[in-house]
């Protein structure tokens, strides 16, 4: 059986190339180039741009963001799909909370700030959740 390897947000994912049982659903997954995450440099390693996103908002800095709060921040429940729903959102603000930001779900500069380890503060990470 042929094997193939796709890296995504730091994850090594292997796929059976064989043909899925009928009752299995297909699975597709995004290359890491597709949605901007550089797999190739740390679990949350990312290239692209830092805008200002919020719930319903789709793409690199979505995953970006979901890796961050998933992996370095111990928010399990979300998932680093490049989707940003209500499960995102309740992680965003919680986050905020135990940063004493605004607690409004959006990531702008000073959430984003927050989110990366190397510009947080002290507050911040005595609230990590591991």
């Amino acid at each position: 059986m042929l094997k193939r390897v796709l890296t995504a947000a730091g994850f090594i994912l292997v796929a059976a190339l064989s043909p899925a049982p009928a009752h299995a659903a297909p699975v597709a997954a995004a290359p890491a180039a597709a949605i901007g995450i550089a797999a190739d440099v740390g679990p949350c390693a990312y290239s692209g741009a830092h805008p200002t996103i919020r719930n319903g908002s789709k793409g690199g800095p979505t995953a970006h963001l979901q890796c961050l709060l998933r992996n370095v921040w111990g928010y399990r429940e979300v998932t680093v799909d490049g989707d940003f729903g209500p499960i995102t959102e309740n992680a965003v603000r919680t986050h905020q909370k135990d940063c004493h930001i605004a607690q409004d779900g959006v990531v702008g500069p000073v959430t984003w700030s927050r989110l990366h380890p190397d510009s947080t503060t002290a507050q911040c990470r005595d609230s990590g959740r591991d």
